[in-house]
């Protein structure tokens, strides 16, 4: 099956983990069709990695750090049923028992970036050439550093003569009142560089840190990532391809760069749900036991002017499920939580751009 020509209406960067990939199979057929995540492998051991840094310390375990790659990409694979998407292993790649890129195979496109080291870049590009299907480049602005390391690796690669997408990762904006203009210098700075065949701006607002009213029956915390469609809409009308948007789901931007989802992660046990303007999150304490709390927050979310009925995603109706209290034996885990979450996120987003591109 040839790749689709297409460009993508939204990217968001989603962990490798059954959650979130159950997720993303679940979205409804029109709106997979305009959805190409970029997945990121998360660690296999260990604490949360910083983007770029060797990990410290090394798997202990190459076998099973083999293993751990070769399950996820086999589980990417599965879901994306033929349809494109990136593969970022900027955890994994630089361990004992790495499998090599080339297990990233076609219509997966691998994914290298500016701060990995020279030797990485090089075999990223040798198995996007051989893979035929492209190479995402993940770039996280600062500035004209970010230009002159994206230019070294453009040269460095340049043998590879492959389409390359750049993957702007801005990271979490929740707080930055100033990601508009960041967005546009580094669009203004880096997009000029490349005949690029997809620009994709990635900007995360679902909370790092708890907000001050968490604790309360629901929680909301602003969505500062639902101002940049509107800025992608007008780019000013400069060359090259108009920029794609993207997100990190229903999480925080650093959810990929920890080991799972119910570990350090202050957010574990929480329902959540995308508003137009807001994030409403729920808090259930991390001890089981706690059904009838998550039953009353999934009514909260229900009785909510923000809900938007059983029938717009899978999410929206495992909360009503889940709030009337009928059809599910008990109330989930935080896996079926965030995979709720993620969901829906996901429908909401790939909607309101369809509607307006």
């Amino acid at each position: 099956m040839s790749e689709p020509t297409s460009d993508p209406l939204y990217v968001p960067a989603l962990p490798a983990r059954p959650s979130a990939l159950v997720a993303y199979g679940l979205l409804a057929p029109e709106l997979r069709a305009v959805v190409a995540p970029l997945w990121t492998v998360p660690p296999r051991v260990g604490h949360e990695r910083t983007p770029g840094c060797p990990s410290r310390p090394l798997d202990p375990d190459p076998g099973a750090l083999g293993d751990h790659v070769r399950l996820a990409l086999a589980r990417i694979a599965r879901v994306q049923r033929d349809r494109p998407a990136w593969v970022d292993t900027r955890h994994v790649e630089r361990e004992p028992g790495f499998p090599g890129l080339g297990t990233v195979r076609p219509p997966l496109r691998p994914v290298t970036g500016i701060e990995r080291a020279a030797g990485a870049q090089v075999a990223c590009a040798e198995a996007a050439r051989a893979g035929g299907t492209g190479l995402g480049i993940r770039v996280r602005p600062d500035g004209g550093r970010s230009a002159e390391a994206l230019g070294r690796l453009l040269e460095r690669i340049a043998f590879a003569r492959c389409p390359l997408d750049l993957l702007l990762d801005l990271g979490a904006v929740d707080e930055d009142q100033g990601a508009d203009l960041t967005a546009l210098q580094a669009l203004n700075v880096l997009a000029p560089l490349h005949p690029w065949r997809t620009v994709v701006l990635l900007a995360g607002a679902f909370p790092r840190t708890r907000p001050e009213a968490y604790g309360s029956p629901l929680a909301e915390t602003c969505r500062a990532d639902r101002l940049l469609p509107g800025l992608l809409r007008h780019p000013g009308g400069g060359p090259g391809p108009r920029p794609v948007h993207g997100d990190y789901g229903a999480h925080d931007a650093a959810s990929a760069d920890r080991v799972s989802d119910t570990g350090d992660d202050p957010f574990r046990g929480a329902l959540r749900y995308t508003a137009d303007q807001a994030f409403l999150i729920g808090e259930v304490p991390a001890e089981s036991g706690h059904h009838l709390r998550v039953r009353a927050l999934a009514r909260e979310i229900v009785a909510s002017p923000h809900y938007r009925g059983a029938e717009y995603s899978e999410g929206d109706r495992w909360l009503r499920v889940c709030a009337d209290g009928g059809g599910l034996p008990d109330t989930g885990h935080p896996d079926l939580w965030i995979r709720a979450g993620h969901n829906q996120h996901l429908t909401h987003v790939a909607r309101e751009l369809r509607r307006h591109s």
